[in-house]
C-alpha cells in the first residue's frame, strides 16, 4: 500500500510535469503558427524536400532555388525519416515536426533517471524556442543521445544501439552514443547490434531509390560536410562552438580544428579513467552530461539552435552536483545565454563583432569543464578505490 507522502510526492511530480508540458505545448505552437503566417520555413522545406529527391534519385546536397534556400546536410536515411511530414500539406507538416522534435525531446527528458527533473524542462524552455523556430532536427538528436542511455539503463542495448547508429547516419552527432559502451553489460552483443543498424539504415534509402544513388549520396554527403566545415571555420557568424570562441579570440581562422578536437577528445576521456566508477548511476549521468554537450561544443556546425543538445547537460550536472550561489549564478547566465541575448538585443553590433555571438558557447564550455571535474570528485558507493 502505497504511503501517503510517496502520494502527495507523485502527484507533486505530475503537477509540474504538466506545467512543463503546456509550456512546451504553447512554444510549439506558436512557433509553428508564427513560421506559416510569415512563411519563413525554409529548413522544413529543405528537409521535405529530400523525400523527393529520394524517389526520383536527384542529388541530395545540390541548391533547388525554386524549393528553398540553402542546402541540405543530413545522410541520406533522413530522406525516409522525414516521409510521414513530408507526404502532408507544408503547414501540418511543418506543425507536427516542430511537434515530433519537441515530444521525443520531452520522452527522453522523462526517462532519465532521476527524481525531479523539472528543471531541465523549463531550462531547455529558451533553446526549444530558437530550435522550434529554425524548425530543427535537433531537439531529436538530443533525444537520441539521451535514449541511448537510458535505454542501455534499461537493457535495451537492441534499440539503443539503433538510436546510435540512426543519429550517426542522419547527422554524425548519434555517434557520441558510444560514450557509454562503457556501461554495457554484454558487449559483444551491443557490437552485433551495431553492425546490423549500421547495414539496415545503410540500405533502407535504397528501397525507394537505386543501390548505385545511395552509395554515390554518401560520398556526396561526405564531400558536403567537409565542403561545409571549411565554410564554417571561416566564417565566425557560423560557428559559435567553443572552437569558434577561441579562433576569434586569440588566433583568427587557421588553427586547425584537429588541434581542439584533441584536446577536447582527450579531456572528454579523462573520466573514464576511473575504471571502478562505471556502474554509479551518478557518474554515468554525469558522463550523459558530458556527452550531450561535447558534439556541440566541439563542432563547427554549432548554431544557437544547436544548444537545444547540450542544456539537458547542464541540467543533469547542476541536479547532481552539490548546489552553491556560484553555480546558481553560472546556471543563469547559461540560461540568459542560451537565449543567444546579443544576438536579440545587440543584432547589428553583434553582427560587427562575431566574439559576441561565440560567447553564447563560453557558459556551456565551463559547465563541460565542471563535469569532467565532478566525475573526479564522485564519491564511489560500491567499491573501494
Amino acid at each position: 500500500m502505497k504511503t501517503l507522502s510517496s502520494y502527495f510526492k507523485r502527484n507533486q511530480f505530475d503537477k509540474n510535469t504538466i506545467i512543463a508540458i503546456v509550456l512546451w505545448g504553447i512554444v510549439v505552437l506558436f512557433c509553428a503558427i508564427q513560421s506559416i503566417v510569415t512563411h519563413r520555413y525554409n529548413n522544413y522545406l529543405i528537409f521535405e524536400n529530400t523525400f523527393r529527391n529520394l524517389i526520383h534519385q536527384t542529388s541530395f546536397y545540390n541548391i533547388y532555388p525554386n524549393h528553398h534556400v540553402d542546402v541540405n546536410h543530413y545522410g541520406p536515411i533522413f530522406s525516409v525519416f522525414i516521409i510521414p511530414f513530408a507526404i502532408l500539406p507544408n503547414a501540418l507538416g511543418l506543425f507536427l515536426w516542430d511537434l515530433f522534435n519537441a515530444f521525443i525531446l520531452f520522452k527522453a527528458i522523462e526517462s532519465i533517471p532521476l527524481a525531479n527533473k523539472k528543471w531541465i524542462y523549463f531550462m531547455a524552455i529558451p533553446c526549444l524556442i530558437s530550435s522550434t523556430l529554425s524548425e530543427q532536427f535537433n531537439p531529436t538528436v538530443g533525444a537520441f543521445i539521451i535514449l541511448s542511455y537510458t535505454l542501455l539503463n534499461k537493457n535495451k542495448g537492441f534499440w539503443s544501439a539503433m538510436l546510435i547508429m540512426l543519429g550517426t547516419f542522419i547527422k554524425l552527432y548519434g555517434i557520441v552514443g558510444l560514450a557509454f559502451f562503457f556501461f554495457v553489460k554484454d558487449k559483444k552483443r551491443f557490437i552485433l547490434y551495431l553492425m546490423m543498424w549500421a547495414v539496415v539504415f545503410f540500405v533502407l534509402p535504397m528501397l525507394f531509390s537505386s543501390p548505385s544513388f545511395i552509395i554515390n549520396s554518401y560520398k556526396e554527403w561526405a564531400a558536403s560536410l567537409i565542403e561545409k566545415n571549411a565554410s564554417n571555420q571561416n566564417e565566425p557568424t557560423l560557428d559559435i562552438s567553443i572552437m569558434g570562441f577561441f579562433r576569434t579570440l586569440f588566433t583568427g581562422h587557421e588553427v586547425s580544428n584537429t588541434i581542439f578536437l584533441m584536446l577536447g577528445i582527450f579531456i572528454f576521456g579523462l573520466p573514464y579513467l576511473r575504471f571502478k566508477a562505471y556502474n554509479e548511476k551518478s557518474f554515468q549521468l554525469l558522463i550523459l552530461g558530458s556527452t550531450l554537450l561535447f558534439p556541440v561544443l566541439f563542432s563547427t556546425g554549432t548554431e544557437d539552435c544547436g544548444y537545444i543538445i547540450a542544456i539537458a547537460g547542464v541540467g543533469l550536472w547542476y541536479y547532481i552536483s552539490s548546489k552553491s550561489t556560484w553555480k546558481g549564478w553560472l546556471i543563469l547566465v547559461t540560461a540568459i545565454f542560451s537565449c543567444n541575448l546579443p544576438l536579440v538585443i545587440f543584432r547589428k553590433y553583434a553582427t560587427q563583432h562575431p566574439i559576441l555571438l561565440t560567447m553564447l558557447s563560453l557558459p556551456f564550455f565551463m559547465v563541460w569543464l565542471l563535469i569532467i571535474l565532478e566525475t573526479y570528485k564522485l564519491k564511489i558507493t560500491n567499491a573501494h578505490e
